[in-house]
């Protein structure tokens, strides 16, 4: 059974996205404001995506005295 938190793909490259945006708005008006919004965003997007890829890494890990029944 494949099961993948498609939630959290979307919401981390979302955030991604979102931060890269704002750093480039920053560069552009030269807003501190944005420079903090952009930064935020990018950190929780590395961690949601880190996370997710985590868990399902963890997910398809098997116990070593279980057998395959494929």
């Amino acid at each position: 059974m494949v099961s993948k938190n498609y939630g959290q793909i979307i919401i981390g490259y979302g955030l991604l996205s979102i931060g890269l945006t704002l750093l480039l708005l920053f560069i552009q008006t030269s807003g501190i404001f944005w420079l903090i919004l952009g930064t935020v965003s990018l950190i929780v997007a590395i961690w949601i995506i880190k996370k997710e890829r985590k868990d399902r890494n963890t997910f398809f890990q098997s116990d070593p005295g279980q057998t395959d029944n494929f």
